[in-house]
């Protein structure tokens, strides 16, 4: 019998075994956060800022409960200095953004 062949198929069935393990891991962690919502709930924040400056006049002011930041033509939702989503928005007037207290001031001039 060839004991060197029986070790590398051994320590191949093992590295394959936690390549597997692994993989399910990271899988099972991404199905949890999207099936928590916690994902889609940043992606609806965005989408619902970006509706509000679209419907805006000029001069109105809209006040927001979370932390949303105005980067060119998109509201970016971020949570802890992280971007956690964005969504375009196509109001041609200036838009500017200020944190307050309890989230965020946009005014749309």
């Amino acid at each position: 019998m060839n004991k060197r062949g029986y070790a590398e198929t051994t320590e191949m069935i093992i590295v394959s075994v936690l390549l597997i393990i692994a993989i399910t891991a990271s899988i099972l962690l991404w199905m949890s956060d999207k099936a928590s919502g916690k994902a889609l709930e940043s992606e609806v924040m965005a989408k619902q800022a970006a509706l509000l400056i679209d419907s805006a006049e000029p001069g109105t002011t809209i006040f927001v409960n979370y932390d949303v930041v105005i980067e060119g033509n998109k509201a970016v939702i971020t949570e802890n200095g992280q971007k956690k989503a964005e969504y375009s928005f196509f109001n041609k007037a200036a838009v500017e953004y200020k944190k307050v207290n309890g989230g965020t001031e946009i005014t749309v001039k």
